[in-house]
C-alpha cells in the first residue's frame, strides 16, 4: 500500500465512484505512512464542506472535524489556558488578537488571544466559562476550530460527562473590554485578567438584595461616592467585571424614597450570565472623580 500515492487514490475514485473502497484506501494510506504530506496538507486541514453530498464528502468532513478538535483542561482558579502546541503548528496563522467560543445553544464568548515564544494562550474572557457553566471541580473543554478565530466548544466535567448548556433567548454574548490590552514580551507568560488597582480609586461596596437580582436593576445610593463618580444626567455606563467582560448598562437617576442611581440593561444580562445570587458581596470602582463612562465591578468571594 505504501507505493499507492494520493493521486492514485483520487484517480481510482474518479473512475469507479467507489466511496467505500476509497475510504479503506484513504485510511490505509494514513496508517502506512504513505503520501501523508499531500494527504493532510491538501485535505484533512481544509475547511469543512458546508454541503457534503457523497459518503466520501461526509467521511472527509468527519476526518477534518476530528483533526481540528483540541482538548484543554479548565482550571477554575486560573483564568488562562494554553492552546495545544499542535494547534499553533496547524492553524496558528489563522487566528488573530481575539477569538470567539460558541456553544451548541449559540452562546458566545469573546476571549483575548496572547502569544509568546512557547505558544498561544486564551486569557481575558476565558474565566467567564466558570460561572456560566457552573464548573466546580474543573472541566475538559473540547475546541473545534471552525476558522477565522472561531471555535465551537463542548464542555465535559472531570468525569467526562457533558455539562448542560444553558439556554437563553436570545443567546448570550460575552464581550471583553478592549481598553488597555496587555503588551506581552515574547518570553513572558500571559497572566489571568485582574482589575488594575488604579481603577478603584473610589469604591462603593454593598451586598445585593433579592430585588436587585430579580428586577434587573442594581441600586446605588446617590450620596457619598456615587455622587462623585456619576452624573445625574448620565444615561449609560460600561460596567467591566472581574473577568474582563464589558456590559453596557443604562443609568437612571431617581429621587423616590431616597436619591439613587439605578443600573440596568447589561446588568440584568450579567446577573443571568454569571448566576449572581442574593447576598453577593460586590465592589464598584471608579478611577477618577467626575462623570465616569466606565465603572469596574468585582465580587468578593
Amino acid at each position: 500500500m505504501a507505493d499507492v500515492d494520493f493521486q492514485t487514490l483520487i484517480s481510482y475514485h474518479s473512475m469507479t465512484g467507489d466511496d467505500e473502497t476509497l475510504k479503506y484506501l484513504f485510511i490505509s494510506e494514513i496508517i502506512s505512512g504513505g503520501d501523508a504530506r499531500n494527504l493532510f496538507g491538501l485535505h484533512v486541514t481544509g475547511p469543512l464542506d458546508p454541503n457534503p453530498l457523497t459518503e466520501l464528502d461526509r467521511f472527509v468532513n468527519d476526518l477534518r472535524r476530528k483533526y481540528r478538535t483540541y482538548v484543554v483542561g479548565y482550571d477554575i482558579e486560573h483564568g488562562v489556558v494554553q492552546l495545544p502546541t499542535m494547534f499553533g503548528h496547524d492553524f496558528g496563522d489563522q487566528i488573530g488578537r481575539f477569538a470567539t467560543l460558541v456553544d451548541d445553544n449559540n452562546n458566545q464568548f469573546e476571549v483575548l488571544v496572547e502569544r509568546n515564544n512557547t505558544g498561544l494562550y486564551l486569557t481575558r474572557g476565558w474565566h467567564a466559562l466558570r460561572d456560566f457553566y457552573k464548573i466546580g471541580l474543573g472541566a475538559w473543554v473540547y475546541l473545534f476550530f471552525v476558522g477565522e478565530g472561531r471555535f465551537e466548544i463542548t464542555i465535559q466535567n472531570r468525569f467526562r460527562k457533558k455539562v448542560r448548556t444553558p439556554n437563553f433567548s436570545p443567546s448570550l454574548r460575552f464581550e471583553i473590554d478592549h481598553d488597555m490590552l496587555p503588551f506581552l514580551m515574547v518570553d513572558a507568560v500571559p497572566r489571568p485578567y485582574v482589575h488594575d488597582p488604579l481603577k478603584f480609586q473610589f469604591t462603593y461596596e454593598k451586598r445585593l438584595t433579592g430585588d436587585e437580582i430579580d428586577s434587573g436593576w442594581m441600586m446605588l445610593a446617590y450620596g457619598g461616592v456615587c455622587e462623585m463618580i456619576l452624573n445625574k444626567d448620565s444615561t449609560s455606563v460600561k460596567l467591566v467585571d472581574d473577568y474582563g467582560n464589558a456590559w453596557l448598562c443604562t443609568v437612571v437617576y431617581g429621587t423616590q424614597t431616597y436619591e439613587h442611581f439605578k443600573i440596568g440593561g447589561g446588568w440584568k444580562r450579567m446577573v443571568d450570565a454569571r448566576r449572581i445570587k442574593r447576598g453577593s458581596h460586590v465592589v464598584i470602582g471608579a478611577p477618577i472623580a467626575g462623570s465616569n463612562e466606565t465603572l469596574y465591578w468585582k465580587m468578593i468571594r
